[in-house]
């Protein structure tokens, strides 16, 4: 397995609470549009609200949860792939990691 530099271990520990947070308010908004577009199919949106929350917290334990630095470039891709870290983020990284 890849483990990536001490340095951007750090880096990318440093992100771990934002991203977490950036990644929950994107559920939460989802949420939010399938609670304000309930009226008259309520038992459709709980059902699609019980979907999105089963999907998303596989996300976010595949993501989040077991948090260690020999498998820190999975998460990485999986948080930049989701759009959770910028470009601006992935720079900070080095070429070695980024490969």
């Amino acid at each position: 397995m890849h483990k990536i530099p001490e340095a951007d271990w750090k880096k990318l520990r440093s992100l771990h609470e934002t991203t977490l947070s950036k990644a929950c308010a994107q559920i939460l908004d989802t949420a939010g549009t399938i609670l304000n577009n309930r009226a008259g199919r309520e038992h459709d949106a709980y059902l699609e609200l019980w979907r999105l929350l089963q999907e998303q917290n596989e996300m976010i334990a595949r993501m989040f949860d077991d948090f260690r630095r020999s498998t820190a470039i999975f998460n990485l891709a999986g948080w930049y792939g989701r759009g959770l870290i910028s470009d601006a983020d992935l720079a900070r990284f080095s070429e070695e990691t980024k490969r």
